[in-house]
C-alpha cells in the first residue's frame, strides 16, 4: 500500500498547535482543580483539628483550675492564710502613660468631670489594635497608680499568717470635710492600702498611627502608668438600671467653686509666653485653640 503523507489542502498547519494548546489547557485545569481539592480537604481537616484541640485545650484547663482549686484549699487547711493570701496577690504591667497639662499633685482636678475642657492622650505601650472600638464609647474608666505619691500608707502583715494588713494609717481627714475624720476607703484620697486609682474619662479619639488614645475630662497627672482602661456603659451609673439614686455625705456634695475667675494682664501673658515657648505642647499650642483652651481649662480647675 502507498500512503500520501502530504497535508491536505483542506487541514490548516496551525491545527497541530491548536490541539497542543487545548491539551495543555485542560490538563492544566485538572491539575489546578485537582489541587484545589487538596487544598480544601487540607483546610477542613485543619478546622478539625483546630476545633478539636480547642476543646481539648478547655479540658485540660478546667481540669487544671480544678486541681489548683483542691491543692490551695489544702495548702491553705494546713498552712492558715498565709499562702492563700499570696497566691492572690497581683503583678500589673503598665499598658500605657498619661500625658496630661498637670505636671504636679498641686493643680490637678480633684475630679476630672469637674475640668471638661482638659485634655490630654494615652500613650500606648500596646498594640493599637487593643483599643480598636473604644470610640463608639463616650466615656471610659482608666486603672492606674498614684505614682506621684508622697505618703503611701505603709502595709505590713499580722503576725506573720497574712490574714490581715496592718496600716500605718487607717483614717484621713477630707479637705473639704473640716475635722471630720473617716476611713481611707471612705474616701477618693489617693493614700490607700493599694496605690491604685480609678478615674472616670471622656474618650475623644483613637490615633492609630502614634497609638495614642485621647482623652478629656480627667484627673490624672502627667506621667501617669495605666493598668487597664474598660469602657463605660449605661450599667455604671447608679439609678440609670436599679432605680437606686446616688447618695452621698453631705460634705461631699457641698459646692465650694468659684464663681468667676479673671486673668490679669500679667498672667495673660504668661500664658501666651508659655505657648508660645511650646511649654503645654502639644496639647495647647499656636497650632490649635492653645491660649483659650488653656484659659478655659485653667479656670475650671480653679
Amino acid at each position: 500500500h502507498c500512503y500520501n503523507m502530504a497535508p491536505s489542502s483542506t487541514t490548516s498547519p496551525l491545527s497541530p498547535l491548536l490541539a497542543a494548546a487545548a491539551i495543555s489547557l485542560v490538563m492544566t485545569t485538572a491539575a489546578l482543580y485537582a489541587r484545589h481539592k487538596r487544598s480544601s480537604a487540607l483546610i477542613i481537616k485543619l478546622e478539625e483539628n483546630r476545633l478539636a484541640e480547642r476543646k481539648g485545650r478547655i479540658r485540660a484547663e478546667m481540669k487544671l483550675r480544678s486541681c489548683l482549686k483542691n491543692e490551695g484549699a489544702d495548702t491553705a487547711t494546713q498552712n492558715g492564710a498565709a499562702a492563700d493570701t499570696q497566691k492572690h496577690n497581683l503583678q500589673l504591667h503598665c499598658i500605657g502613660t498619661v500625658v496630661s497639662p498637670y505636671t504636679k499633685r498641686m493643680g490637678t482636678p480633684r475630679q476630672g468631670a469637674l475640668v471638661p475642657s482638659g485634655r490630654g492622650f494615652i500613650q500606648l505601650r500596646i498594640p493599637v489594635e487593643c483599643v480598636e472600638g473604644l470610640e463608639m464609647y463616650s466615656h471610659a474608666w482608666v486603672l492606674f497608680t498614684f505614682h506621684a505619691n508622697t505618703d503611701t500608707p505603709n502595709a505590713t502583715s499580722n503576725s506573720g499568717d497574712g490574714s490581715m494588713m496592718n496600716l500605718s494609717k487607717t483614717k484621713i481627714r477630707p479637705p473639704r470635710a473640716g475635722n471630720i475624720k473617716v476611713g481611707m476607703l471612705a474616701t477618693r484620697s489617693p493614700h490607700r492600702p493599694n496605690n491604685i486609682g480609678l478615674s472616670l474619662v471622656q474618650v475623644d479619639r483613637v490615633d492609630e498611627k502614634n497609638k495614642r488614645l485621647y482623652i478629656s475630662a480627667f484627673d490624672l497627672v502627667n506621667g501617669t502608668p495605666v493598668y487597664d482602661v474598660k469602657p463605660c456603659v449605661p450599667w455604671d451609673i447608679p439609678g440609670n438600671h436599679d432605680n437606686v439614686p446616688l447618695s452621698v455625705p453631705d460634705w461631699v456634695s457641698q459646692d465650694d467653686a468659684l464663681r468667676t475667675v479673671d486673668f490679669t494682664t500679667k498672667a495673660s501673658d504668661s500664658l501666651q509666653r508659655c505657648i508660645r515657648r511650646g511649654k503645654l505642647a502639644p496639647l495647647y499650642t499656636l497650632k490649635n485653640d492653645g491660649m483659650e483652651g488653656a484659659m478655659e481649662t485653667i479656670k475650671e480647675v480653679l
